[in-house]
């Protein structure tokens, strides 16, 4: 099992702490979000995402750094492409590209795109990532689609990784279906559903991500699955949790968990857990 670290910080100085702990510690992952605002409090301090990655990046040696994941409402796929082989760049091979629907009317609002319905949302998704995944593979031909349209691209360097690992965010069957056809892995988080459901939701899409990947004449076991622990998933509420959501997931096709940085309160329990990392890595 690997295990990711999500940080959000408000400023460099947490943001380089936390970079160093993660590395020191041994997790596999350093992750950051793709949001303009804090999507309920505007006063909650918030950054670019790959621009932070840009310093993780060119600070850290170890860790792999990567966006969880690139918000579709407000990126191009044609920039998202540049930036991502960018990062891969400065990384020197460790950049990990995720994308997703984007959700927050406020990520739509402050940055001029009207709300989409739920069937234009996951066409939009469709269509940019298959942009990304073709520019990514060195394909550069034009593009005009329903909402997206490239002409003249060019991916010069290409990326230090044979290719950059793409992430795609998906729940319901048709975006499942765009992360079979396009994507290297699989992120789900619970978002407001309890634990319990969230897992027999997980059940159920695992099943169905199988069966798509089967229909494109795919392994399915060649799908990386990450899991962001998230909502009523706490992985820092006492020194086993972290375990006990390992051996639960792991059951059902879950190879990696990426965690929330732990609160002040959380920090006892997050120094015990992260001093004994390489045990649950190996699990």
């Amino acid at each position: 099992m690997r295990f990711g670290l999500k940080i959000n910080p408000g400023g460099w100085g947490e943001a380089s702490q936390w970079a160093g702990i993660a590395e020191e510690a041994g997790f596999d992952g350093l992750w950051t979000g793709d949001n303009l605002r804090h999507p309920r409090d505007p006063a909650v301090p918030v950054h670019d995402g790959p621009e932070l990655l840009a310093a993780w990046a060119a600070t850290t040696t170890r860790i792999k750094v990567g966006l969880l994941v690139a918000n579709m409402i407000f990126r191009q796929p044609t920039v998202l492409a540049k930036q991502a082989v960018t990062l891969d760049h400065i990384s020197a091979g460790r950049f990990q590209l995720g994308i997703g629907s984007g959700l927050w009317p406020t990520d739509h609002a402050m940055s001029g795109v009207p709300v989409w319905n739920a069937r234009e949302r996951t066409d939009r998704l469709g269509e940019f990532v298959g942009i990304v995944d073709r520019l990514l593979r060195g394909d550069v031909s034009d593009h005009s689609g329903a909402h997206y349209a490239c002409h003249d691209a060019a991916m010069a360097p290409a990326s230090v990784q044979e290719r950059v690992p793409l992430i795609v965010a998906a729940n319901a069957a048709r975006s499942l279906a765009v992360a079979a056809g396009h994507a290297d892995g699989w992120v789900t988080f619970t978002g407001t559903a309890s634990e319990e459901d969230f897992h027999q939701a997980s059940v159920e899409r695992s099943r169905t991500l199988d069966q798509l990947c089967l229909e494109r004449d795919r392994d399915p076991r060649t799908l990386r699955r990450i899991l962001l622990a998230y909502g009523s998933m706490n992985p820092w509420s006492g020194t086993d949790s972290l375990a006990r959501l390992a051996d639960r997931y792991r059951t059902i096709g879950f190879d990696e968990i990426v965690c929330f940085a732990p609160t002040p309160g959380e920090r006892a329990v997050f120094d015990k857990v992260a001093g004994r990392l390489s045990d649950l890595q190996q699990t």
